[in-house]
C-alpha cells in the first residue's frame, strides 16, 4: 500500500466513511487498515477513536470478520474484546459494529466500523447490508491506492457488481434501487436477489426497470407509505412493517429496511431496502392479540355478569327493603301474602294474622321538628319493633308511618294481642331527638283471615279498619276486627262520596235557631245550622257528617256556603226589619281556621253580601286550641281586627276553659247545655252557671245559655240576670222565613 495516498483518494475514503456512518445512523465512523501487520487508522469521522493499534488487534480483527459477518462490540453482550476496544468505551463509543475489508484475492485488508454513544443500539438488516456495500466500495479505492488494480472504465457498473456482490447470497429478499427519483414513478430497480424472486413471485424481467411500488396493494397502510417517503426525502435510513403483495396478489408482511448507499464521491447513488418475510410472526400477534382480546373479552364477560348480578341483588333488595328502615317493604308483604293465598295454584284460606300499625299524631313531629327528627322517630320505632317480635314474624314498613307485623300458623290470634300490647308498651317509652324528648304511641289493627278474606287487599284492608277503630278509642290502642267495623267503613265511604257531591246537587240548607236577649224577650240573632237532606240515606244528623267533611276536606267549601247563606239572609232580615239589631253566629271548626287565607276568606264573605262585620259571631270549641294554637289565636285575632266577635261555645265541658278566655280573644261565652239542664237539680251546677255569669260581667264577656227547654230553667236564667238565652223553648232551628215570621210578630207586639 503506498506510504502517502491520493489526496482524491483520501477524499473518497473519508466521504465513503462519512456515508457509511450516516447510513447505520450512527454518529461516528473509522476505518482501519494498512499493510501486512501493520494496520493503522486510516480515517475517521466524528470522534476520533485511540491510535495505538498493534499487531495483536490486527490479529484479532481478522479472525473475528473471516467469517463474512460483521462483528458487534457492545457492552451489553459481556464479550472478551482487546483492550483497544475498551479505551473506544472509555470515550463514548458503548456500541461498535464492523465489517471486513477485502481484496480481490479474498484476503482482509482492513475493517470499517461505525460506532455509537448508546450501549445497546442495534442496525437494522439493510444497513448491515449497506455497512457491507460501503466496506466494499472502500477495498476498492484501497486496491486502487496500492496499484493492485486498473480503475475501472464504467464505474456505475462496477459500482452496482459491488453491491451485488454482497447481497446475491442474502437469504432476505433485497432491492437495490436508483436513489431518485422519490417523487412519481419512484426509483427504479436496478437488482434483485433471488430470494426476493422466490418471495414475491415475479421473474427478473418482470422486476427490473419497475419501482416498488410492484409491491404495494389497496390495503397496504398510506401512513406507512407517507413515512417512507419523508425518509426517502430527507435521505434517512427508515425501518417500518408493511403489508406487501405477490405477483399472486396474495398478502404478506415484512420487515423493510431502507438504507441510502454513496459513492466515493459522497453523493447517495443507490437505496438498499431489505424484506424480511414477518407473516408467521404477525399471524402469531394476531393471534396472540386475539386471544389477548378473547381473554380481556372474557373477562370484561365475566365482570359485566358480576356488576348485573350486583345490580340484580340491589334491585331486588330495593324491590323489597325500605330505604330508610331496612325493614321489609309492602311489596315484599303482599308477594308473601299471595303466596299463602295461592297454593300450588289453588286459593285457600291461610293461617296468617296481621298486625297493622299507624303512629298516632306523627306529622306533628314532622312539623314541629321537621322532617329530618320524623325519619329518625320512625328508625327508632322500627328497631323497637324488632324487640318485640320472634324470628318467624315478618315486620315490614308498608307506608309513611305504617308498619305490619306477619303472622303465619295455627291459633296465632291470642299471640297477636300479647304482642300488640307489647308494642304499646314499648312504644310508650321517650325517645330523645335533638335534645328532645318523644312520646309517641300507635294505633293497631288486628286481624285474622277467614272465609270473607280472598286476597292479601282484603286482609290488610281489614286490617286498617281495625287500626282506625282503635284509633279512634284514643291513643295507644289496639283492636280486633270484627265484620261490623268493616259496614261502618263501608258507610263511611259512602258517606264521603256522598257529601262530595252534596254541594253540587244543592242537597245542603242552612236553618237558624234564634238566641232571645232575656231583658227584652226580643230575638238578638240566631245560629245558622247546616242541614243535609241526602236523596237515599236522608236526613243526615251533623254529628255524623260534619267530621268526616272535615277528614276530607270538603268542610273548606261547605263552611264558605253555610256564611254566605247565612250573612246572605242576615241582610234580608235587617233590610226588612230595620229598627232590630241583630246579630249572626256561624259555628267554624279548628280545621277551618287552619286552611290558609281564612280570614281573607271572611272578609270577602262580608263584602261579597254587604254585611257589617260587627253583626257576625264567629262559634268555636275549645278544641281548636289543641292543635297549632298560636295559629288559631293570629286567625282569631285577624278575625276581631275585622270587626267579627268569638264566640265560645259549649264552655266548660273542655280541659282548660279559663285559660283559654284568658290566653285568646273571646267576645262570648255559650254556657253548655249539660250545666242548664242541671242547675235545676243540682246546686254545684247551679253555682257554675252563676260562676260563668260574674265573670262574663267582670270581662264585659257576653253570656248565652244554650239548651233551655223548660219554663223554670228560663225564669231561673232571667233571676241570674243571664242576658242571651237559645233552646227549644223558645224556638227549635228554622228556615229563615220562619225567623222573618218571628221578627213580624215581634215588630207587630
Amino acid at each position: 500500500m503506498a506510504s502517502v495516498p491520493n489526496e482524491s483518494r483520501q477524499n473518497a475514503l473519508n466521504l465513503l466513511v462519512k456515508a457509511a456512518a450516516y447510513s447505520a445512523g450512527c454518529p461516528n465512523g473509522f476505518l482501519v487498515g494498512g499493510a501486512e501487520a501493520s494496520w493503522d487508522l486510516l480515517t475517521s469521522y466524528g470522534g476520533e477513536p485511540p491510535l495505538l493499534f498493534d499487531t495483536s488487534i490486527e490479529s484479532w480483527l481478522k479472525s473475528s470478520l473471516i467469517s463474512n459477518q460483521p462483528i458487534i462490540i457492545n457492552n451489553a453482550l459481556g464479550q472478551v474484546i482487546p483492550d483497544y476496544f475498551h479505551q473506544l468505551r472509555s470515550l463514548g463509543h458503548e456500541f461498535v459494529v464492523g465489517v471486513a475489508i477485502w481484496n480481490e484475492e479474498e484476503k482482509i485488508i482492513g475493517a470499517l466500523f461505525v460506532s455509537s454513544p448508546l450501549p445497546q443500539q442495534r442496525l437494522s438488516t439493510a444497513q448491515m447490508y449497506a455497512l457491507q456495500t460501503h466496506a466494499a466500495l472502500i477495498g476498492q479505492i484501497l486496491q486502487l491506492q496500492a496499484g493492485l488494480l486498473l480503475p475501472q472504465q464504467k464505474p456505475f457498473m462496477e459500482r452496482l457488481r459491488l453491491l451485488e456482490s454482497v447481497v446475491v447470497n442474502a437469504k432476505d429478499a433485497i432491492l437495490i434501487t436508483e436513489a431518485e427519483p422519490i417523487d412519481e414513478p419512484g426509483p427504479r430497480i436496478v437488482y434483485c436477489n433471488p430470494a426476493f424472486l422466490t418471495t414475491t413471485g415475479f421473474s427478473l424481467s418482470e422486476v427490473i426497470g419497475r419501482t416498488p411500488r410492484i409491491l404495494q396493494c389497496d390495503d397496504t397502510s398510506r401512513a406507512t407509505l407517507d413515512l417512507i417517503r419523508n425518509a426517502l426525502s430527507s435521505w434517512q435510513p427508515v425501518e417500518v412493517e408493511i403489508l406487501n403483495t405477490r405477483r399472486d396478489g396474495s398478502q404478506f408482511w415484512v420487515e423493510l429496511s431502507i438504507v441510502p448507499v454513496a459513492n466515493e464521491k459522497g453523493w447517495f447513488t443507490h437505496w438498499v431496502s431489505v424484506q424480511r418475510d414477518i407473516s408467521e410472526r404477525k399471524k402469531s400477534e394476531h393471534l396472540a392479540l386475539q386471544a389477548l382480546a378473547d381473554r380481556e373479552e372474557k373477562v370484561a364477560l365475566e365482570s359485566r355478569l358480576k356488576e348485573r348480578e350486583r345490580i340484580e341483588e340491589e334491585l331486588s333488595y330495593a324491590a323489597y327493603h325500605d330505604d330508610l328502615t331496612a325493614l321489609r317493604n309492602r311489596a315484599y308483604l303482599m308477594a308473601l301474602l299471595w303466596d299463602l293465598f295461592n297454593n300450588n295454584g289453588h286459593v285457600k284460606i291461610p293461617d296468617a294474622t296481621v298486625l297493622f300499625l299507624d303512629l298516632d299524631r306523627f306529622k306533628f313531629v314532622n312539623d314541629s321538628l321537621g322532617h329530618q327528627a320524623g325519619d329518625i322517630l320512625l328508625d327508632v320505632v322500627a328497631r323497637r319493633l324488632e324487640n318485640c317480635i320472634e324470628e318467624e314474624y315478618v315486620l315490614a314498613r308498608v307506608g309513611g308511618d305504617e308498619f305490619a307485623i306477619l303472622l303465619v300458623g295455627e291459633n296465632q290470634s291470642s299471640l297477636a294481642v300479647e304482642l300488640a300490647q307489647c308494642i304499646v308498651d314499648q312504644l310508650s317509652l321517650p325517645i330523645a331527638i335533638d335534645g328532645h324528648d318523644i312520646f309517641t304511641s300507635c294505633s293497631i289493627g288486628i286481624v285474622t283471615a277467614d272465609v270473607t278474606h280472598t286476597s292479601p287487599e282484603d286482609l290488610l284492608r281489614d286490617a286498617d279498619i281495625a287500626m282506625y277503630a282503635a284509633k279512634k278509642q284514643g291513643r295507644g290502642r289496639w283492636a280486633l276486627f270484627d265484620i261490623s267495623m268493616r259496614k261502618a267503613a263501608i258507610d263511611a265511604l259512602v258517606m264521603q262520596n256522598a257529601l262530595k257531591q252534596a254541594l253540587a246537587n244543592n242537597e245542603f240548607s242552612v236553618v237558624y235557631q234564634p238566641i232571645y236577649n232575656t231583658l227584652t224577650g226580643d230575638i238578638a240573632g240566631a245560629e245558622a245550622l247546616v242541614r243535609w237532606r241526602h236523596p237515599v240515606l236522608g236526613q243526615v244528623s251533623p254529628d255524623r257528617f260534619i267530621s268526616v267533611a272535615e277528614d276530607i276536606g270538603v268542610i273548606h267549601e261547605l263552611g264558605r256556603w253555610v256564611m254566605q247563606e247565612g250573612c246572605t239572609e242576615l241582610q234580608r232580615w235587617k233590610a226588612e226589619f230595620p229598627e232590630q239589631t241583630l246579630h249572626l253566629n256561624v259555628n267554624v271548626s279548628g280545621v277551618e281556621l287552619n286552611h290558609p287565607g281564612y280570614a281573607n276568606q271572611v272578609n270577602a264573605i262580608l263584602a261579597q253580601t254587604g254585611t257589617d262585620a260587627h253583626d257576625l259571631q264567629v262559634e268555636i270549641t275549645e278544641s281548636v286550641f289543641l292543635h297549632q294554637p298560636d295559629t288559631i289565636a293570629q286567625v282569631l285575632e285577624s278575625l276581631q281586627a275585622l270587626g267579627a266577635r268569638i264566640a265560645l261555645d259549649d264552655f266548660g265541658t273542655g280541659y282548660s276553659a279559663l285559660g283559654y278566655i284568658d290566653r285568646y280573644p273571646i267576645d262570648v261565652i255559650k254556657i253548655d247545655q249539660s250545666f242548664v239542664s242541671r242547675m235545676m237539680t243540682f246546686h254545684r251546677s247551679e253555682a257554675i252557671v252563676k260562676s260563668i255569669l260574674s265573670l262574663g260581667r267582670a270581662l264585659n264577656i257576653d253570656i248565652t245559655a244554650e239548651g233551655v227547654e223548660t219554663q223554670p230553667q228560663l225564669q231561673r236564667l232571667s233571676e241570674m240576670e243571664c242576658p242571651f238565652v237559645q233552646g227549644y223553648l223558645l224556638s227549635t232551628p228554622v228556615s229563615g222565613e220562619k225567623i222573618r215570621a218571628l221578627l213580624q210578630c215581634q215588630t207587630a207586639s
